[in-house]
């Protein structure tokens, strides 16, 4: 059977379980490539109190009007910025879609220096279904990488909340880790374990997990970066248990009132439906699903099929075909814990932190810190750390900001990566991290300096500026730089007439 008609048969599984018009919309969507989308990253400082560019060429809009403030702003900014003609997406104020575009979302210089994120739309639903909180909370990305959706459960709470970015595969780590620097996160770390052992680790311990489960990638549109492949039955049984296995292990290590999220990108009902519905039933009583979603965005799950009967909740899930909002397929469902789950706990992996070699910091280091931060950068040190949950350790000469949460809860569970570097001594001057510059160097009122426009490019190639002598500024002092329209350009160090560019190559353009 051809690739086109192996693509068929997989759309012709479903026209009985839709009427003639969705078939019929189901199959003009299937062969378009769906747009991708922009999600701001609500970390970063840009161009939101900027008056907007005006001009003959400007694009058609559709943002409504109640996100004219805050992230609405910045997204009609940059629309109008790079021509970009644009669609809302009624899951998140946060994002739009992208239907054309004169310069690419992927070229800018926003997109260089992590200000958004560019993904599937479909995609950013899955997060958007948990609740907001005013409490920390701790949360699990089960199966973390690329990390987009990490990034999206760290902006829910403005990186105050600790978060867990898990992953089976080591080969997965280095990618997701740029992704959360690129991020500016601190509140996190990054493991790399099996997902299903989570539940007998840490029973009963976070309060918002999500399960992006490893999947058939079956959306039912033509997408070039998972294109259609035919799936055998074995394959597909194969899938499906690894899914059960994952998402009974998410549901012992969730919190009794807490939330679970379990996604997909493939809309076979053997790895939704019938994956949600053994959960439902071997643990009855146990979890509920909220049917808010289904009924804001008419878009149910299915009850049956072809043969198979699921548990009757489950039409409280979220199935976005792709003509529903104009994306790839994807299935979603939010399941609330109402009682506890019996499960004989095992010990995680350990490795006593004090193998690490960080170290508390001193009283009188800390103010110094402190001291030298609010006295260099005019940034009040002491009240972000408090209000991040952010704890300075030091091992050797450098600074680290580790998470509060993880030194609490898992302070002995090996890590891949965790928390931000804050800097480094050098001698006995104080330097600080790049990766600190580029989170927080939009708040700095001290040690900043306004590159010119026409050095932008270059500087954003890694070049050095030279022949520069800013007034008010120490040789030797690591500076933040900002573009005419305040985007935050990174760190330099400055000497001898001479701005040393410090960005780090992923955030270089070439």
């Amino acid at each position: 059977m051809s690739p086109l008609d192996e693509f068929t048969a997989a759309l012709q599984r479903y026209q009985p379980y839709l009427d003639q018009a969705d078939y019929a919309a189901l199959l003009a969507e299937s062969d378009q490539i769906a747009p991708s989308a922009v999600r701001l990253n609500l970390l970063k400082e840009s161009t939101s109190t900027l008056p907007l560019p005006r001009g003959e060429g400007d694009k058609e809009m559709h943002l409504p009007l109640a996100t004219a403030g805050g992230s609405g702003r910045r997204l009609v900014y940059l629309s109008q910025k790079y021509g970009w003609v644009t669609k809302p997406l009624p899951f998140s104020t946060d994002s739009i879609q992208i239907l054309e575009a004169e310069t690419s979302p992927s070229q800018t210089r926003e997109f260089q220096l992590g200000q958004y994120y560019l993904q599937d739309a479909a995609s950013i639903l899955p997060v958007s279904l948990f609740s907001t909180s005013d409490k920390p909370l701790l949360k699990l990305d089960m199966a973390a990488s690329p990390g987009g959706k990490t990034t999206q459960m760290i902006d829910a709470s403005l990186d105050k909340d600790f978060v867990i970015a898990n992953d089976s595969a080591a080969s997965r780590l280095s990618a997701l880790r740029t992704v959360l620097q690129t991020w500016g996160a601190a509140n996190y770390a990054i493991t790399n374990y099996p997902g299903e052992r989570w539940g007998d680790w840490f029973p009963e311990t976070f309060d918002q997990i999500l399960l992006d489960a490893p999947c058939s990638m079956q959306s039912l549109r033509a997408s070039s970066s998972h294109p259609h492949r035919p799936i055998t039955v074995d394959e597909r049984g194969r899938l499906a248990n690894r899914q059960q296995a994952l998402l009974f292990s998410a549901a012992k290590a969730l919190n009794t009132g807490g939330e679970l999220v379990y996604s997909t990108c493939t809309l076979a009902p053997e790895e939704d439906e019938a994956v949600v519905s053994a959960l439902l039933e071997t643990y009855p009583g146990t979890f509920h699903i909220d049917p808010a979603p289904a009924r804001q965005y008419k878009a149910s799950g299915l009850i049956q099929f072809e043969g198979q009967q699921f548990h009757p909740e489950v039409l409280h899930a979220l199935r976005i075909w792709p003509f529903v909002f104009q994306t790839n397929g994807f299935f979603a469902v939010k399941l609330i814990k109402d009682e506890s789950i019996q499960t004989g706990r095992t010990e995680p992996p350990f490795r006593d932190f004090g193998s690490t070699g960080y170290k508390p910091l001193s009283p009188k280091l800390s103010q110094e810190l402190n001291n030298t931060i609010q006295e260099t950068y005019g940034l009040d040190f002491g009240s972000l750390l408090k209000a991040l949950n952010l704890i300075p350790m030091r091992r050797m000469g450098t600074i680290q900001l580790l998470p509060q949460e993880y030194l609490s809860t898992f302070i002995n569970l090996p890590y891949n990566s965790v928390g931000m570097p804050l800097g480094r001594f050098i001698r006995d001057q104080f330097e600080v991290s790049v990766e600190f510059v580029l989170r927080f160097g939009s708040e700095f009122s001290r040690n900043v300096w306004q590159i010119p426009e026409d050095l932008v490019e270059q500087w954003m190639k890694g070049f050095d500026v030279r022949g520069v002598d800013p007034a008010g500024i120490e040789t030797g002092t690591v500076i933040a730089i900002r573009d005419a329209e305040g985007n935050n350009l990174g760190a330099a160090k400055y000497s001898s007439k001479r701005m040393r560019n410090m960005l780090p190559n992923r955030h270089l353009s070439y």
